[in-house]
């Protein structure tokens, strides 16, 4: 979570959905880019760091996997 923002990693949808507390519309992001994606954090700058995890037999192998990455503040 940053500020009024949940962030949500989705193994099976393949995508990061982003959660306004304070009201909005949820989004779906990255959605079928990076494969599976298992977890989100925000690090103390605002970026977001992600994990895949496609190597695991559940998801299609892409070049590179699994990686972690990040994302500037938006």
């Amino acid at each position: 979570m940053a500020g009024d923002t949940l962030y949500v990693a989705a193994l099976k949808g393949e995508r990061l959905w982003t959660v306004p507390l304070g009201g909005g519309s949820t989004k779906a992001e990255f959605t079928g880019r990076y494969g599976r994606l298992r977890t989100v954090a925000v690090a103390p700058d605002g970026s977001l760091w992600l994990t895949t995890s496609n190597t695991d037999g559940r998801g299609d192998i892409r070049d590179g996997d699994d990686r972690i990455l990040r994302f500037p503040v938006r």
